[in-house]
């Protein structure tokens, strides 16, 4: 991260009141709560776990199939999986729901609530950075690798705020939810979106890494009866980005994701908990 950039997120963390959209992939690198403490240390006002807008579009990736079932559909969270498709198989770009990205609707949601405030995106993947640029809702992006060197700088200039270890700063401040804490991982979407009631498993392929995709849409023109791709452009999806700092194997990342999904459905939530009329009216169009 170029430093003119670091300073820049430093000043307005530290000077304005910012959110914190944190990618629920953060497990691979950082330790729950500890990460969210650590986050309002810097100075956070708002931390929010895209997991929320994860359900959001999980709800309209149902609802959207569900009405269009002849249709063939490919998911649209991953940006890198997109210009590929673009760039690769235009004839797949009408294909792609048109549905923005956690990270967008997410981001769109806290504009609403808290309009004044500043959004950063923390999360794996480098892309984020380009699709920032493209939604004015988002106001920074950046990965696991840089927060750890923002991280670093409040260490050295011992700028760490003292804050109580309270309940509720070690909580992230609402619309949590669990069963979409596995979405960093190849195949969550469909796992995720209860596809049962509307798709067969046959109708659905998954793939992670750019030879998979290839394969998979090269299948997908064959066979028509492949109604859904649940594709993520890194091996084993976002827990394989280029912004995260592990270099654990794919299996030992896997684990930890699912741990920490485990062990969220023990937490005590309350009025955290995301509920679907809390983005009723919220535009999640990508386009």
């Amino acid at each position: 991260m170029e430093e003119k950039y670091k300073q820049k997120i430093i000043k307005e963390i530290t000077t304005n009141k910012t959110i914190c959209l944190l990618a629920p992939s953060f497990p691979v690198d950082f330790k729950y709560p500890d990460i969210v403490y650590k986050l309002r240390q810097i100075g956070f006002d708002k931390i929010f776990e895209l997991t929320y807008a994860a359900k959001i579009i999980n709800q309209h990736y149902h609802t959207i199939i569900k009405n269009e079932n002849k249709k063939q559909f490919i998911a649209a969270n991953c940006p890198c999986t997109i210009t590929y498709i673009e760039n690769q198989f235009p004839e797949f770009k009408k294909n792609i729901i048109n549905i923005a990205s956690p990270m967008v609707v997410m981001a769109r949601f806290s504009k609403k609530k808290y309009p004044k405030k500043k959004c950063v995106f923390i999360g794996p993947c480098l892309a984020k950075q380009q699709e920032a640029k493209k939604n004015k809702e988002v106001d920074f992006a950046i990965t696991f690798k840089n927060l750890y060197e923002i991280f670093k700088y409040f260490e050295k200039e011992k700028k760490f705020r003292k804050i109580k270890k309270s309940k509720k700063n070690l909580q992230f401040d609402s619309l949590y939810n669990d069963y979409t804490k596995i979405y960093p991982l190849s195949g969550a979407v469909a796992k995720t979106m209860h596809y049962k009631k509307i798709l067969k498993k046959n109708q659905i392929i998954v793939a992670d890494g750019v030879i998979k995709i290839k394969e998979a849409l090269e299948k997908m023109k064959i066979n028509k009866n492949i109604k859904f791709l649940d594709a993520l452009f890194c091996k084993g999806g976002c827990i394989g980005g280029p912004g995260i700092i592990s270099k654990n194997n794919l299996n030992t990342k896997i684990k930890k994701i699912k741990e920490y999904r485990k062990n969220a459905k023990k937490e005590k939530i309350g009025k955290h908990k995301g509920l679907f009329k809390y983005s009723k009216n919220l535009n999640v169009k990508r386009k």
